[in-house]
């Protein structure tokens, strides 16, 4: 199925489109918006009139598309700012499995979505995609750690076990076939 490039919220100006995304996303009111108070978030019927008065016919439908897929967008954006942070902070000592199932899951929700909406502009498609690439860096970085955590543990357990067994008197070849065989470890 062809990708749809030009809808009506495509074709309104970057600035509308930037006051629409803020009055979805963060339900915040424009300031040029019409009348002097304006309670609770800005429903779509709300976005439909401010975008008449500034000129533009756009369909309640074509904003709630809109809104759908800004708020999907500012959720990507958001876990890839976690993912920065996780891996930020991330150390030997809390890299986890969890992490890493955690990025893979939003990286395949991310996926799903972007799979079964066929209305994604240039730009959407890049800062969704620079969610999925920060997700899928905090999955590699994670296993990469748990991969240092799990060669440290076994360098340790093999110094300690070559240890007592010198001590205990054991053949030096017998020492290292027994690290190799049950540890991995071979001889360096």
């Amino acid at each position: 199925m062809p990708r749809r490039v030009h809808n009506s919220i495509d074709r309104l100006p970057a600035d509308l489109r930037d006051i629409l995304t803020r009055m979805v996303v963060d339900n915040e009111w424009p300031a040029d918006y019409p009348g002097e108070h304006h309670e609770g978030n800005p429903r779509y019927e709300d976005i439909v009139f401010y975008c008449n008065i500034k000129g533009f016919a756009v369909s309640k439908s074509a904003i709630g598309r809109f809104g759908m897929q800004m708020r999907t967008i500012s959720r990507m954006k958001s876990a890839g700012l976690m993912a920065r942070e996780t891996m930020a902070n991330l150390t030997n000592e809390n890299a986890s499995k969890t992490q890493k199932a955690a990025a893979e899951m939003a990286t395949a929700l991310a996926l799903e979505f972007m799979a079964s909406h066929d209305d994604f502009t240039s730009k959407q498609l890049k800062e969704v995609s620079q969610a999925i690439r920060d997700q899928a860096a905090v999955s590699i970085k994670a296993d990469q750690y748990i991969r240092e955590q799990l060669k440290e543990k076994i360098a340790t357990a093999a110094k300690s076990t070559k240890s007592k067994l010198t001590k205990a008197g054991v053949d030096r070849k017998l020492i290292q076939e027994i690290i190799d065989e049950h540890l991995g470890v071979t001889k360096s």
